[in-house]
């Protein structure tokens, strides 16, 4: 990569773009813009923005223009082919705001992209003119699609994100050699039938929907035979949600110490109380814990050449996973607590908070469980590990 790109209105360099540079241009990005509004508008009207569940205009300007999409995407394609250490840094500011646009599907789809074999002709998934859906929980046991000899898939996919209106579905299909990741086009290509049954989510910036496809074209993300794709693109799928819950739960701590820097009682700003200050500190603590976690299996992935370094990536992705829902769920209960009785009212941005943290969390398994697959797994050897620099 050389020269400069723009990402969130401001000029970056290509060949020194850090983490944190994306993290201020997009935090930046979302504070001018007033993303959370859109949040609440959903939350007073399920219908503000038709069946999308989001403002179109703006996920074209953040996609397109912005440049969140392009990020991920390979440079054959247009893209900046940055890994997943900048990608998380994404996801972790959308999820700070809790914004509603499909920025983890289509970040997903461009990074998957750049998997060996995958295929060309997909630029319309990098400005934000495709929307693109997945499985909230992509890592389920079985995939709900098969995938036929001639190309086609059939089956159901459950709580797809924007499954509503989603021009492009990413998902695992069984193949006769194992599970793949696949892209189905939903915007009306000949052939196949597709039945969208759009279903409540507990979130209430989330528009999902169930989709029954019976032999609709497919694309094969992937080379031929590797099988090893799909465990890839689900470890991928994981550290993405992981960082938007990281995300949430700074969105949580943020508001908490704003809060308590000016709120009075007996007299006294809430702050100065010790109760308030251990609160925020262990939210605090819970966060930058996940964050470690969540940059490290990022690292990971971003460097795993040989098999056990991806074994290894596998088990810092669900030990980020396990510690994200922790972080998440714990910030908003702490969220709602600082805030006291107001702090219970639907009115309130801790309703919206709280909402997502616990859908979040009950996504691909409860924090218990994925510790006990990443011990299962191996991840006792990461005791003995150079840690990744």
């Amino acid at each position: 990569m050389a020269g400069r790109a723009r990402l969130g209105g401001r000029e970056v360099s290509e060949e020194l773009l850090s983490p944190e540079e994306v993290r201020s241009a997009l935090r930046a990005y979302f504070a001018d813009a007033s993303v959370l509004d859109e949040a609440r508008a959903l939350r007073d009207d399920p219908g503000a923005f038709g069946r999308d569940g989001f403002d179109r205009v703006r996920w074209r300007a953040l996609a397109g223009e912005v440049g969140l999409v392009a990020m991920a995407g390979p440079e054959a394609a247009g893209g900046l082919g940055l890994g997943l250490v900048h990608l998380t840094a994404a996801l972790e500011e959308a999820g700070a705001c809790l914004y509603p646009g499909p920025v983890r599907a289509s970040v997903l789809a461009a990074w998957t992209l750049g998997l060996p074999g995958a295929p060309d002709g997909v630029e319309d998934l990098l400005d934000g003119a495709k929307i693109v859906g997945m499985p909230q929980s992509f890592g389920d046991r079985r995939p709900g699609l098969a995938l036929s000899g001639d190309g086609r898939v059939s089956g159901t996919v459950r709580g797809v994100t924007h499954g509503p209106s989603a021009d492009v579905l990413l998902a695992p299909a069984d193949s006769p050699q194992g599970p793949v990741p696949v892209l189905v086009r939903l915007d009306g290509s000949p052939g196949g039938e597709i039945v969208r049954r759009p279903v409540q989510a507990t979130d209430l910036t989330a528009s999902l929907a169930d989709l029954d496809l019976q032999a609709v074209p497919a694309t094969v993300v992937a080379a031929p035979g590797d099988t090893g794709a799909h465990a890839r693109t689900l470890d991928a799928a994981r550290l993405l949600l992981a960082a938007e819950q990281v995300g949430g739960a700074q969105g949580c701590l943020a508001q908490m110490v704003d809060y308590a820097k000016i709120r009075t009682q007996f007299g006294q700003i809430i702050g100065g109380y010790q109760a308030i200050q251990h609160r925020c500190a262990r939210v605090a603590i819970a966060v930058a814990g996940a964050r470690a976690l969540v940059l490290a299996a990022a690292k990971a992935i971003d460097t795993a050449d040989e098999a056990a370094d991806r074994a290894a990536a596998h088990q810092l992705v669900l030990l980020a996973k396990a510690e994200a829902s922790e972080a998440f769920d714990d910030a908003a209960d702490a969220l709602i607590q600082v805030h006291g009785g107001i702090g219970f009212t639907w009115e309130h941005d801790a309703h919206l908070y709280f909402r997502r943290a616990r859908a979040a969390s009950a996504l691909d398994g409860p924090p218990s469980r994925l510790r006990d697959d990443a011990v299962t797994a191996g991840c006792l050897s990461l005791l003995t590990r150079a840690p990744v620099s």
